[in-house]
């Protein structure tokens, strides 16, 4: 197992990916060719299941975009199924203290340094290289953690001194929510608030991340600030971008 995503945060290369929300293994594979640095399989929020998951990673070159999956919850039993079934990282939402990012780290990890059950099914080609996965496994597979709390923010210092973190995510909608601002990230105390993480974010040496809307001046925006991965929006929310540029364009002509 070779994890090209962690690879390139330890370079400090900017990457990105995007959100994977919809059952469909021609879109995740069309997905997969256009560019994108990873992609994350969201259980948190989408519709999606393990079999989901593991159809669609099938139909990808994980050697050249890297599979995540946020699961809905920093559960053990939950990280331990995506992991069997070949992600190369863990997106795990709402972590806001340090015991919660120590739990996150050791739902990944093999005992001794962890918790994690064994069984690596199709993480280990179903067997064929299972020497090569467990020697592997432990330092290849990527634990990102979420803020999006004002109880994250507060913690923020413990949660980025757990060794094993390798990075953390922003997630601004629900940190709005947090905050008072109901799915309004534009806030400028929300934006106040993600500066500090930020900056708290490479005091501690953490990659940081962040999702947003599929706006390229705003992704450029986070890149200056120091962001090292972008998610450009989602599946759904790049479908919705595509028809409404091509019918409002073809629209406005038709009325010139």
């Amino acid at each position: 197992m070779r994890n090209r995503f962690k690879r390139l945060l330890k370079e400090g290369k900017v990457t990105f990916g995007l959100w994977i929300t919809i059952d469909s293994t021609d879109i995740a594979e069309i997905i997969s060719k256009l560019g994108f640095d990873w992609l994350v399989f969201d259980m948190e929020h989408a519709p999606l299941t393990i079999k989901d998951i593991q159809k669609m990673i099938q139909v990808i070159n994980d050697s050249e975009v890297t599979p995540l999956v946020r699961v809905a919850w920093n559960d053990p039993v939950l990280v331990k199924l995506v992991l069997d079934v070949g992600v190369h990282g863990i997106l795990f939402p709402w972590i806001s203290s340090r015991e919660e990012a120590e739990l996150a780290v050791k739902s990944t990890k093999y005992p001794p340094k962890g918790i994690r059950g064994y069984g690596p099914r199709r993480a280990s080609m179903y067997g064929l290289k299972i020497k090569e996965y467990l020697a592997s496994a432990d330092e290849e597979v990527m634990v990102i953690a979420q803020i999006e709390t004002r109880r994250a923010i507060k913690n923020l210092d413990e949660i980025l001194s757990v060794k094993g973190v390798d990075a953390i995510f922003i997630g601004p909608y629900d940190l709005a929510t947090s905050l008072g601002y109901l799915g309004d990230p534009s806030h400028p105390e929300v934006q106040e608030a993600i500066k500090n993480i930020l900056e708290k974010a490479l005091k501690h040496n953490v990659p940081a991340g962040i999702y947003i809307p599929p706006e390229p001046e705003l992704a450029l925006k986070y890149i200056d600030m120091g962001f090292k991965f972008i998610a450009l929006g989602s599946d759904v929310r790049m479908l919705i971008s595509a028809c409404t540029k091509v019918l409002g364009e073809i629209e406005s002509k038709l009325k010139v």
